[in-house]
């Protein structure tokens, strides 16, 4: 919790704290002031008057304590229903703010490469494999602010309900020969990944919501798995449906972050001292386009390490 938070709760606190006192005040006085009006009634009646006032100052204690706790209750609710809203705010705002700070991150180092290398490009004496080399390099920085981009703009048609999908038949297995290869070049160069299945498998699904499934996978893997680790994609067929399975070699996911993880924009961590990159966006986009496919995806540990993403179709 940052100091700011802090500050917000302690004022709540002390606001709180303020108005019970005010109140259980209020009460007191309330009851001293029918204990001296039924006093003043009793002399007022000892002198042969009459009044309406009660005579026995317990009926109006009892009538002050009885509205007086509903009114408490009243109160303790509406405080906790408010206290409760100021910290899922709070949590909003945090996580906003994450995520502002992780893409600033993101976009930050692509913009710088292709700067330099663009201005690389217009220094004189350079040979045609550097130029390919610098061209191929702006390019892969470019594809990565794309699919950042693409990440942003599937969350918030995820957000808004709208994912549409176009269900054709679909070689899984091919597909995911093309995941591996741009995986090893991009996504997880410096790991290895291997692809375990049949040679052949359609099904009818949409390939766009395979491949950034697969993608999104992937890229978690690597983000934690240590450099030079292995990363497994695995394609089976069961006998109401079949599966999708990453896993890699990484420090595992702790249980209790386990369902918390496909939160939009939830980060394990510090935003400030994290090491591994990422806007939170990942697996929030792979469990929405899972359920938009009819499935439901799943977190295992892995043995003896890492973590083990499990996503399971219907056969349609």
């Amino acid at each position: 919790m940052n100091r700011s938070s802090r500050r917000t709760f302690l004022l709540f606190g002390a606001l709180t704290l303020y108005v019970l006192v005010q109140f259980l005040w209020w009460a007191v006085l309330l009851v001293r002031k029918e204990t001296e009006l039924a006093g003043l009634a009793l002399q007022v009646k000892t002198l042969g008057g009459t009044t309406d006032h009660p005579l026995d100052d317990s009926r109006a204690i009892r009538m002050v304590v009885g509205e007086g706790t509903v009114f408490l209750a009243l109160l303790l609710g509406m405080l906790f229903l408010t206290f409760r809203a100021l910290r899922r705010d709070l949590a909003a705002a945090r996580t906003q703010r994450n995520f502002l700070m992780a893409v600033t991150h993101e976009l930050r180092t692509p913009i710088a490469a292709i700067k330099l290398q663009l201005q690389t490009l217009r220094r004189a004496g350079l040979s045609q494999e550097q130029r390919d080399g610098l061209h191929h390099q702006a390019l892969t920085e470019a594809d990565r602010l794309n699919a950042l981009a693409d990440k942003v703009l599937i969350a918030t048609s995820a957000e808004d309900g709208v994912l549409s999908l176009d269900l054709k038949e679909v070689d899984v297995m091919a597909l995911m020969r093309d995941v591996l290869e741009r995986a090893r070049v991009q996504i997880a160069p410096h790991h290895h990944v291997d692809l375990h299945g049949p040679e052949r498998f359609v099904v009818l699904s949409d390939a766009q919501a395979l491949r950034s499934i697969a993608d999104n996978l992937i890229e978690n893997a690597s983000k934690y798995a240590p450099v030079g680790t292995l990363i497994i994609i695995d394609v089976t067929k069961g006998r109401e449906g079949w599966r999708l399975t990453v896993t890699d070699e990484g420090p595992g996911i702790p249980t209790e972050e386990h369902a918390r993880i496909f939160e939009r924009f939830y980060r394990g961590g510090n935003e400030e001292t994290r090491q591994a990159k990422g806007t939170g966006l990942g697996l929030y986009i792979v469990q929405r386009l899972v359920q938009r496919l009819g499935g439901a995806i799943e977190v295992r540990h892995a043995a003896p390490s890492g973590a083990i993403f499990a996503a399971s179709f219907p056969d349609r």
